[in-house]
């Protein structure tokens, strides 16, 4: 078994004493790994029963097939991030302000929360905020619920 750059690698030798590679263990093989292989096993291939041209061709196709794949994802993922922070920081705005998610209180009335925070939770933008529960004229101040609770950005329908 040799091992190099964290690819292990085992060989077995066929009947008429020529070796070969028998197994490889890596997830992390890259084109580049995969070439290295091809091309040793072509030096100790036995002359008279070459590889298949075709088959060694169809893996090369498959491994650039999964490259290109992952490096479309890690790309998509950094785009989903881009956007998630443009999201995040277009809702700062509704800070100190109240707002109105859309559901109707047990008065009948739109329940209204003053938001305190913004954050993204797992590429979500939520509001946190203290439900507004009333109103004293004498003070001129909201009465706000004392538990702060949680309000997808995406459902606020009013800003005041």
């Amino acid at each position: 078994m040799a091992s190099v750059d964290g690819v292990s690698t085992s060989t077995a030798t066929t009947a008429n004493g020529q070796s070969y590679t028998a197994g490889v263990s890596n997830d992390g093989l890259t084109n580049e790994d995969f070439l290295k292989l091809m091309m040793e096993e072509l030096k100790l291939q036995d002359p008279t029963k070459p590889m298949d041209s075709a088959s060694m061709l169809d893996s090369q196709m498959q491994m650039s097939s999964i490259q290109t794949n992952l490096s479309t994802i890690e790309a998509m993922e950094s785009l989903q991030n881009s956007f998630s922070q443009m999201a995040l920081a277009a809702s700062t705005d509704v800070i100190g302000r109240i707002v109105e998610d859309g559901n109707i209180g047990q008065d009948g009335n739109p329940k209204s929360f003053q938001v305190t925070s913004v954050e993204s939770d797992e590429g979500k933008v939520v509001a946190t905020g203290y439900q507004v529960i009333g109103y004293d004229s004498e003070s001129g101040s909201l009465i706000l619920a004392e538990d702060m609770s949680k309000i997808d950005y995406d459902n606020i329908t009013k800003i005041y």
